[in-house]
């Protein structure tokens, strides 16, 4: 799965630093090239015009990081879909605590459409209508689901049954 923020590999190359440099250095070098009357093999512009961009790449970052990965990236693989979804859960922990809870409720939404069976996205779901928008009873949905879907002995099985108990017992925890 790719997160809808990511984008290929020909949109990450053409919006790199090391595009924009050789289309400058190619163009200069076949201005010069045309202007000097040929005097010199056209080979140099093709060594100018890849050579040069990796070398500004270089002196522009002074960073291994950025120099292996000038061509945007291109090596890399796009991230798994256990990591976009712990990178997702972040997002929407980070808006529970700063009580944004329709922002949060969204995202949980829209990651639950992805996968469905997700345990701590419904936990966080269940969380989220229990304790941002006052419904127990959809709440109680939510968790009853996380506990069909974990073992007893999951960290996610015990919040869930946690909060059910309390829902139970009308006490908020």
């Amino acid at each position: 799965m790719v997160a809808t923020s990511q984008v290929s590999k020909i949109q990450r190359l053409t919006t790199s630093r090391f595009f924009r440099n050789f289309l400058f250095v190619g163009l200069a070098s076949h201005i010069f090239w045309y202007y000097f009357n040929f005097t010199w093999p056209y080979y140099w512009n093709i060594f100018a015009s890849l050579l040069i961009p990796f070398g500004l790449c270089l002196i522009s970052t002074k960073s291994s990081d950025e120099v292996t990965n000038c061509l945007c990236g291109l090596g890399r693989e796009d991230i798994s879909q256990q990591d976009w979804l712990h990178g997702e859960m972040n997002k929407i922990r980070l808006l529970k605590r700063q009580r944004h809870f329709d922002k949060a409720f969204a995202l949980v939404s829209a990651l639950l459409d992805e996968a469905p069976n997700f345990p701590e996205a419904l936990y966080l779901k269940g969380h989220l209508l229990w304790e941002g928008f006052k419904n127990p009873w959809a709440a109680e949905k939510c968790f009853r689901r996380v506990m069909e879907l974990t073992k007893d002995n999951q960290p996610v099985h015990r919040w869930a049954s946690s909060c059910l108990s309390c829902i139970y017992s009308k006490v908020s925890c």
